[in-house]
């Protein structure tokens, strides 16, 4: 992570609990090529069949998975970063699969967080009740914001 883009999470964290108190953000950015498509395995491991269905059938499935890749890790810096006195909350490591945090579709249209088993069970142990990303991909880049609170 550049040193620029923990600033801007800094500033982020701090705007954010000014306005609501206990909360995290979380931001990642991926080149759409690093996330390999093609490994069957990376698919199964991190993306819900629903997940696998809808990048699919997008135009560019490329960088629907590599935007739904971006705000899984940004739920996952949002989350461990809504209580800095909370113990460290994903104990899995970087390797771990992301299967469990699923990015659905809501009724509008914009992407919503649905957490089962394990992340399901990390985030009850803080005080996150909710969870927003926001999802944008562009030519080679893709990058989400997540906001837990």
């Amino acid at each position: 992570m550049s040193q620029q883009q923990s600033d801007l999470e800094k500033l982020a964290l701090q705007q954010v609990q000014s306005l609501y108190g206990q909360t995290g953000v979380g931001v990642d950015i991926e080149l759409i090529s690093d996330i390999n498509i093609e490994n069957e395995t990376f698919i199964e491991r991190n993306f819900t069949l629903a997940e696998q269905e809808y990048c699919w059938g997008r135009p560019n499935a490329h960088a629907s998975f590599a935007g739904k890749w971006c705000a899984k890790e940004a739920v996952i810096k949002a989350v461990s970063s809504a209580d800095l006195d909370l113990e460290k909350v994903w104990v899995k490591g970087s390797a771990a699969p992301l299967i469990d945090i699923e990015i659905a579709i809501g009724t509008s249209g914009a992407p919503m967080v649905v957490l089962h088993g394990e992340a399901k069970d990390a985030v009850e142990k803080t005080k996150v009740t909710q969870i927003k990303v926001s999802i944008s991909h562009i030519d080679t880049f893709a990058i989400a914001t997540a906001i837990a609170y």
